[in-house]
């Protein structure tokens, strides 16, 4: 928890107003994503062993969590540019590429069960996207020192 705070506080330091367009771009989509995956995986936890349901085409969360794979990758690549933290760019860079993982999960899914877990995961990556990417105000202060690795 304290090492996304640090991170989002760098994060807003380090963007440009292109960067913070990108910025509440992944925020504002992981703010639909995040209880709509909520909602779903609440959903699938009855009756855990029925077959799963294959997500329809058109799907408006399938679209959403395009739209923010395109986002993050798009912001991490303004960090890049503007010559932020690597740890920012790896993160959003990550979190778009996780957005195929977790969509590759929905259509692998079996049971009810499978897709209720695979909506967790998703619900808890945009909720970290959200958190990390909604600090924009605070790019007037000062510099914090770069993340440390773990």
């Amino acid at each position: 928890m304290i090492r996304t705070a640090f991170c989002a506080l760098m994060l807003a330091f380090a963007l440009t107003a292109p960067g913070l367009a990108d910025a509440a771009r992944v925020e504002a989509l992981a703010t639909r994503i995040a209880p709509e995956a909520e909602r779903r995986a609440d959903l699938y936890k009855s009756a855990p062993a029925a077959p799963a349901d294959t997500p329809a085409p058109g799907d408006a969360l399938l679209a959403d969590l395009t739209d923010f794979a395109l986002a993050a990758r798009a912001l991490s690549q303004e960090i890049e540019a503007s010559g932020g933290p690597q740890d920012l760019r790896c993160i959003f860079r990550g979190m778009s590429g996780d957005v195929t993982d977790r969509i590759t999960a929905l259509d692998a899914a079996q049971t009810r069960a499978d897709l209720s877990r695979a909506y967790i995961e998703i619900a808890r990556l945009a909720g970290q996207a959200q958190r990390i990417a909604s600090y924009p105000e605070l790019a007037a202060q000062s510099a914090p020192e770069p993340c440390m690795g773990e």
